[in-house]
Formats: C-alpha cells, sequence, structure tokens
C-alpha cells in the first residue's frame, strides 16, 4: 500500500512537471488560500515577478523593438481616459499591488501611411478610391459615400485587416510577425509587475477551477460568471489583483487591462496604431513618436461583447 501511494506521489510530481508549472508555487499559492494569508499570496506574486521578466532585449526584429516601447508607453491602466476608457472605471486597478502583464501579442502590422488628423483622412481616403475605381460611376458613388462619412463625423481609421468600416479606401497593411513573445518593461511606482506565460496561466486556471453559470441562464443578458468554491478562490485572489471571469464562460481574464491585441506601424515608424481590450470591450489607440518618444495621441472604444 505504501508503495502504490509512493508511486501515485511520484507521478502526480512528473504530471506537474511535465506542465511547465512550479511545485513549490502550487503549494505556496493552495497554502496561501488555506490559511487565508495575504502575505503568502504577496510572496507567491513575489516570486513570479522574480522569475519572469521583461524580454525586450530577446526582440527578433526592429517591429518586435519598436512594439515593446510603443506598448510601454501605451499601457496606463492607472490613466484609463487616456486611452478613451470611461470615468467610472479610473480607479479600477488604484489600489492592487501586482499587475498581470500580457506575454504575447497577436500580430504586427505595417503600411506605407497612417494619417490621423480629418483632413489627412480625407485627402488619403480620396486618392485612394481615384487609384482603385477606374468607371466614373463606382468612383463617384464611392467620393459620396466618403463624404457622407466625413459629414456624420465616422471618417476613421480603417485597415484591410478591419471587416467593418468605409470599403472605398482601406488602408492597406503587411503583417510582419504573429503570435509574438512579448514582455515589454512597464514600470509603476508601488506596484510590481508579473507576465502571464502560458505555464502561469495553467497554474492559476488549476487553482482557481471552473465553476460558473453560464451565459443567458438566468436571463437573456447576463453574462457568465463564476460562483462557488472558484467564486471564493477569484475573491481571494483578487487581493492582490483583478481579474475576472469570461463574458462567455468557460475562462479567465487574467491580464491588468488594456491588453494589446496588433499594432500597426508606418513604414517610417514614426506612427502607430495600438488595438485593444478592455474587459469587456476594446478600441483603438494612436501614438505619435515625439522629440524620440512614443505618445499617446488619442484613444477611445470602438466595440463591447
Amino acid at each position: 500500500m505504501l508503495r502504490k501511494v509512493s508511486l501515485l506521489c511520484i507521478l502526480l510530481l512528473l504530471f506537474t512537471a511535465v506542465r511547465g508549472q512550479d511545485p513549490s508555487q502550487v503549494e505556496l499559492l493552495r497554502q496561501a488560500y488555506n490559511k487565508n494569508s495575504t502575505s503568502l499570496l504577496y510572496q507567491f506574486f513575489d516570486n513570479w515577478s522574480n522569475a519572469v521578466s521583461s524580454n525586450e532585449n530577446e526582440a527578433k526584429s526592429k517591429w518586435v523593438a519598436e512594439a515593446h516601447k510603443v506598448f510601454a508607453a501605451f499601457y496606463q491602466p492607472l490613466q484609463l481616459d487616456r486611452i478613451g476608457c470611461r470615468s467610472e472605471d479610473q480607479d479600477l486597478y488604484k489600489n492592487i499591488p501586482y499587475f498581470i502583464v500580457q506575454d504575447t501579442l497577436q500580430a504586427i502590422y505595417v503600411t506605407d501611411t497612417i494619417p490621423i488628423s480629418p483632413d489627412e483622412l480625407e485627402a488619403y481616403y480620396t486618392n485612394r478610391i481615384n487609384q482603385i475605381y477606374s468607371e466614373d460611376i463606382i468612383r463617384n458613388k464611392q467620393l459620396d459615400m466618403l463624404r457622407r462619412f466625413k459629414e456624420r463625423g465616422e471618417l476613421s481609421l480603417k485597415f484591410d485587416f478591419d471587416y467593418y468600416g468605409f470599403s472605398g479606401g482601406k488602408i492597406p497593411t503587411t503583417k510582419v510577425d504573429s503570435t509574438i513573445s512579448f514582455r515589454p518593461p512597464v514600470n509603476f511606482p508601488n506596484k510590481r509587475i508579473v507576465y502571464l506565460t502560458t505555464e502561469y496561466k495553467q497554474l492559476l486556471d488549476d487553482f482557481l477551477g471552473n465553476i460558473h453559470v453560464g451565459l443567458g441562464q438566468e436571463g437573456i443578458m447576463q453574462v457568465a460568471y463564476s460562483k462557488g468554491e472558484s467564486r471564493k478562490r477569484m475573491e481571494f485572489f483578487n487581493n492582490a489583483v483583478q481579474i475576472f471571469y469570461g463574458h462567455w464562460g468557460g475562462y479567465w481574464q487574467y491580464e491588468t487591462y488594456p491588453k494589446a491585441t496588433s499594432i500597426v506601424f508606418d513604414s517610417q515608424m514614426q506612427r502607430a496604431i495600438v488595438f485593444f481590450r478592455f474587459v469587456y470591450e476594446g478600441g483603438e489607440v494612436i501614438m505619435e513618436k515625439q522629440n524620440g518618444e512614443w505618445t499617446i495621441i488619442s484613444g477611445k472604444l470602438t466595440w463591447i461583447e
């Protein structure tokens, strides 16, 4: 019997190692929860922070290297109004000691130019329409649509990978990289940074579990939410961070928002557009390099789940 128990323990340890999790961290988080110890929870996060650092110096191309710099300027969880979030969200992360930052970026695109002012946009789209459409009737219809968009204040940046928007002159792009290992160097006074690696995501998934009420089970407008033991563990975990249960159910949202999904650069790397997620919404931020430093020009939310 003793040999069977020992063998089982060895197999469990091997299984944990295969999944890439640190057994000591798994045990520390378990102890922190069982003892309801915030100090042990903080130790878990401190260990995590010390073990995983920025990989800016490992960038494999100039685009990825510059994307790290763009993100460092864009990432403003304590000043969410700068990227267009609502006033009621401004203090979401004010009192938490740790930020969980993404460790991947979906894609980087490059385009010849990024027009941002209304006049630049109108001139760019007009030129594109004249280049694309040779038939007068079709070209004039597109120009008329452009005028209507401008009159309604709906003329905005639209790229060729966008599904919605003005079709007459979407800005062509080239994807230069995708699914990028991406841990930008970000720092905030009185906050510690941890990066959400695949291994740590799995560790947290295992710890929190997935007990929940599904989307729409309690009403047509009700989003999925955690319950029971998963809810209790989330509330304990949120003594250190702020996480959310996924809108659609079946997953957790760990990152301290905003989370950048993709970045578009102009060819000279003087302007950039950052597409981002914020909890159950998302949007885009216009960035420009001024005196050698990336600066936020404007930001807005453009979609909601």
